[in-house]
């Protein structure tokens, strides 16, 4: 009777020991469950994370939702020039209205400049957060002081009393071609410009040709991110493939935007806008007189500097450098197009056409981007 009393004795001590030791892996075992990599709790943490993560993300789908179909169907917002003028940038294309109801079209990613015109035809400008800035180039009727005026977008040719426009890619003055030929450097680029200048009612130019932080000297200097600011040096020593490299890597990254080495249809557009606006009228456009802008006084200005250049806040049109374009000449030699005039002669006016080489690359030769609204 002693021993089988000491065998049951025993027998109750050894289940004791395992159900303690199957209880500690049990609460290991649902500890880990808990808090675990894969555990409940932290499961949970991840699910809410997702959650919320998922929610900025809806948030931010729906405003740029809001914006496409308000760029796309032309939906009036309740900002105007006015109230936009310094503040911060938009996230995604709205369309705005300036003082006389045109609609702008301002690009995610730009602001409106605090020293803007709150009038198209004084100059909308718009700026990205380092402050390059462009200038609104309106098309078809838009709305001034003096009235409704036209400005179509086309090439053109200047007289100091008006400007004729030319059908398409015709030839202008023996030589120049447009951008849609198999020979233009634009012509993958051009429809798509033209599409959303149609759908959007205009499109930006450079505020200011392009600029450099430091001044180049030489064609070996190394090429850099343009400069669409005031008080810069002329982007010069480069070439118009180079010119057109830059001009199109500047803003390869925004969703909103296209930049590109300004075409013969955005300059000629944009030089009539200004004609059309300035008490000069198209003696701009064929003026070789320093009075207007820095031709022929064989001094190289910083962007912006000459006072008198500046017309519905486009600066350096006139005059300072020539700049290059994606226009196109019929010389197999000198195939590249210039247009502008020129501090180092006083020959060179606003509408003027030249051509160069692939190669060519001095010290009066600058170039100007355009902007248009994905």
């Amino acid at each position: 009777m002693y021993k089988q009393k000491n065998k049951e004795k025993g027998v109750t001590l050894i289940a004791l020991v395992v159900s303690v030791i199957v209880l500690i892996i049990l609460a290991g075992v649902s500890i880990a469950m808990l808090v675990g990599e894969n555990g409940i709790i932290t499961q949970a943490q991840r699910a809410v994370q997702e959650t919320k993560q998922a929610k900025q993300n809806e948030e931010k789908s729906l405003q740029e939702l809001e914006g496409y179909i308000d760029s796309s169907l032309g939906g009036e917002t309740a900002t105007t020039v006015m109230e936009a003028r310094g503040g911060k940038k938009y996230n995604y294309t709205t369309s705005i209205t300036d003082d006389l109801k045109n609609r702008v079209y301002v690009p995610g990613g730009f602001r409106i400049a605090e020293d803007s015109g709150t009038k198209v035809e004084n100059g909308i400008v718009i700026e990205d957060e380092i402050g390059n800035q462009f200038v609104w180039i309106p098309t078809g009727i838009y709305k001034t002081t003096n009235g409704e005026k036209t400005n179509s977008l086309s090439r053109r040719t200047f007289t100091e009393a008006e400007a004729i426009e030319v059908g398409g890619d015709d030839l202008i003055e023996k030589y120049y071609y447009g951008e849609g030929n198999k020979n233009s450097v634009a012509k993958e680029q051009i429809e798509a410009f033209k599409i959303s200048v149609a759908t959007h009612g205009g499109f930006y130019i450079g505020r200011y040709e392009a600029g450099t932080e430091v001044e180049r000297t030489e064609e070996g200097d190394t090429l850099t991110t343009p400069l669409v600011q005031a008080n810069k040096n002329a982007y010069v020593y480069v070439t118009r493939d180079q010119a057109k490299m830059q001009s199109e890597a500047m803003y390869s990254r925004n969703r909103y935007v296209t930049g590109e080495l300004i075409s013969s249809y955005a300059w000629d557009t944009a030089l009539n806008f200004i004609c059309q606006n300035s008490i000069h009228g198209y003696i701009l456009a064929t003026t070789t007189n320093s009075t207007y802008g820095n031709l022929g006084t064989n001094t190289i200005e910083l962007t912006g500097v000459y006072e008198a250049d500046n017309y519905s806040n486009i600066h350096d049109i006139l005059g300072n450098c020539k700049e290059w374009t994606t226009e196109y000449s019929s010389s197999s030699e000198s195939p590249c197009v210039d247009r502008g005039g020129n501090f180092l002669h006083d020959d060179y006016y606003a509408a003027v056409r030249g051509s160069g080489n692939v190669l060519g690359s001095v010290p009066g030769y600058s170039f100007r981007l355009q902007l248009y609204i994905k």
